[in-house]
């Protein structure tokens, strides 16, 4: 099956512009998700990495990132992910990481005697940095060993208010 890559924007979010990568199936499939970052904005992102795109709706979708943002629980499924391009262990971590509850943090170090792999949290790491589904897949909640924040694909004052939203409406 040949699939067309859609877009889909969501335009000043407490966290700045995502950019939803996706395809439709009999449902939609998230091909990836693109956080804004420092220095740029994720539809730039998305340009250089996927050239133009048909903008689209992701139905399935919207409504729970848009209530997740806005501070509600949001109990996301991984259903309409593509996993698929994620090596085993990628996948391991990312499932692993999305058991991780609403609210709480957890250790590059925890998380890789999670997947039963202790001596691996650099592999983790390296892992959730290339995690195409954040805030689904919560890497945010995933702190370093010292108690300090660590690194996110969408900056780390993203991280920081993704931990504080969670904090506040616990």
């Amino acid at each position: 099956m040949d699939k067309k890559l859609k877009k889909f924007t969501i335009a000043s979010s407490i966290i700045g512009d995502i950019t939803i990568i996706f395809w439709k199936k009999e449902n939609d499939i998230i091909e990836e998700i693109i956080l804004s970052n420092e220095t740029e904005n994720s539809e730039k992102i998305a340009l250089e990495k996927y050239g133009e795109l048909e903008e689209g709706k992701v139905e399935s979708f919207d409504k729970y990132l848009n209530d997740y943002l806005s501070g509600k629980k949001v109990d996301f499924s991984l259903d309409n992910l593509n996993l698929e391009k994620c090596s085993d262990f990628e996948k391991s971590v990312l499932i692993a990481e999305f058991k991780t509850d609403y609210g709480s943090t957890n250790t590059y170090s925890e998380l890789a005697e999670k997947i039963n792999n202790p001596k691996s949290s650099r592999a983790v790491g390296n892992a959730l940095a290339k995690n195409p589904f954040p805030v689904v897949i919560p890497c945010h909640r995933t702190i370093k060993k010292d108690k300090t924040i660590g690194n996110y694909t969408g900056g780390v004052k993203t991280k920081k208010k993704l931990l504080e939203l969670e904090k506040n409406n616990i």
